[in-house]
């Protein structure tokens, strides 16, 4: 309740929300699906993954503020310089310190 509270002070034009996703061969590959009864469901699929990508985006309300692609998976270190050199840059040249408040989802792995 608290953080209702507190976060109720801003106007939603001051959030920005970032997340990350990652790609790879498999990614559309379901774990589940369905078939008439009494027969196994299957699908062929690739083994090997391939090249893993990875996308870290920054949104607020008029759309994608900033994003980073990289090869391989992100690390708290490749986080923190897509926070230092490519979002704070934006905020400094586009939008003058406009936003106040950064949310950080699925934080646990940074």
């Amino acid at each position: 309740m608290n953080f209702i509270v507190h976060m109720s002070q801003y106007s939603p034009t001051q959030l920005v929300f970032s997340d990350e996703s990652a790609y790879d061969r498999r990614t559309l590959s379901r774990r589940y699906g369905w078939n008439l009864k009494g027969r196994r469901a299957c699908k062929p699929t690739f083994f090997v993954r391939g090249k893993r990508f990875t996308i870290e985006g920054a949104l607020c309300l008029n759309g994608l503020l900033a994003y980073a692609i990289q090869e391989g998976s992100m690390n708290s270190n490749d986080y923190f310089y897509f926070i230092e050199h490519i979002l704070v840059n934006i905020f400094h040249y586009f939008y003058k310190y406009f936003f106040s408040n950064y949310i950080i989802t699925k934080c646990n792995i940074y």
